[in-house]
């Protein structure tokens, strides 16, 4: 157990390197240009589903420019997996010990589970329980 504890850390260290290596430069969005809005001497951006979000406060007090701001997706764009399905060794769908997946893992209450980056990146968040604890498991 402590082996597979070491092998799951040592796993995720790349990860985070990785993680940190991913900024963009300001300025640098894929997505449409945000659409500023003046309400009640309020300066506001509204994403792609439409909610308004405040921004007077960094445009006045620290000169961030309204039209440059970068948005995801919005609220709820993305689904958690909700109650995932593990694959067992031996199992069609678990990897060979010659494949180069990459995993996170955790262990909670004796009970250790590796998730899938390719899958959680998609996802971003699955929601599992270990016992009788929920947990919200986030990449």
């Amino acid at each position: 157990m402590r082996s597979m504890k070491v092998f799951l850390y040592l796993l995720g260290l790349p990860i985070l390197i990785t993680a940190c290596n991913s900024v963009s430069e300001p300025g640098s969005s894929t997505n449409s240009p945000v659409e500023v809005v003046e309400k009640e001497e309020k300066i506001l951006i509204k994403d792609l589903t439409g909610k308004e979000w405040d921004i007077t406060h960094a445009v006045k007090e620290y000169g961030f420019v309204a039209n440059q701001f970068q948005y995801g997706l919005g609220p709820f764009a993305i689904q958690p997996i909700m109650d995932p399905v593990f694959a067992q060794s031996g199992e069609n769908g678990f990897p060979s010990s010659q494949s180069s997946a990459l995993i996170m893992g955790t262990t909670i209450v004796g009970d250790t589970r590796a998730y899938s980056i390719g899958v959680m990146s998609r996802f971003e968040v699955a929601n599992d329980k270990f016992g009788t604890n929920y947990v919200a498991v986030a990449y």
